[in-house]
């Protein structure tokens, strides 16, 4: 619990400091899909709305090896089938954030959330979705669109 408290003092800070120099940043984010469901991510920080796992990617690192890396240590779930569905650019938190967008199959229903990070994880079925996001209603018109 001290990770989560020391995560929610740190963000506002790094706000200040991204508003200020506003760097360039890539991340990743994934609509994992399981009979029908997609599984979306409530995170122990930022605006607390639903959207999807997902997070920046490291030095070295693909856009796909990241969205694989962040689901796991998000969500505990293995992805399969994965395939980009686009990109977009946000400045929410000041900085220029370019998300590259991935959809893939879980194959069980099973997850186990990092406490640290991810506050609540739920299957949704797409008609019935709680309050999202604005990127998470990005990344659905996505979805939608191919």
């Amino acid at each position: 619990m001290e990770s989560k408290a020391l995560r929610n003092l740190i963000h506002p800070i790094l706000k200040i400091y991204w508003f200020i120099f506003r760097p360039k940043t890539s991340g990743v984010k994934c609509i994992v899909q399981n009979n029908g469901k997609i599984l979306m991510i409530r995170n122990t920080y930022g605006h607390k709305l639903w959207t999807f796992p997902g997070g920046g990617i490291n030095r070295g690192e693909t856009p796909e090896q990241a969205v694989k890396r962040e689901v796991i240590e998000e969500v505990g779930v293995e992805t399969q089938d994965l395939r980009k569905i686009g990109d977009f650019t946000t400045t929410t938190e000041y900085k220029k954030d370019t998300v590259t967008v991935f959809m893939g199959k879980s194959g069980s229903s099973v997850f186990k959330i990092d406490e640290r990070e991810i506050l609540e994880a739920k299957w949704f079925s797409s008609d019935n979705l709680p309050e999202i996001s604005k990127n998470a209603k990005q990344i659905m018109l996505m979805r939608n669109n191919i």
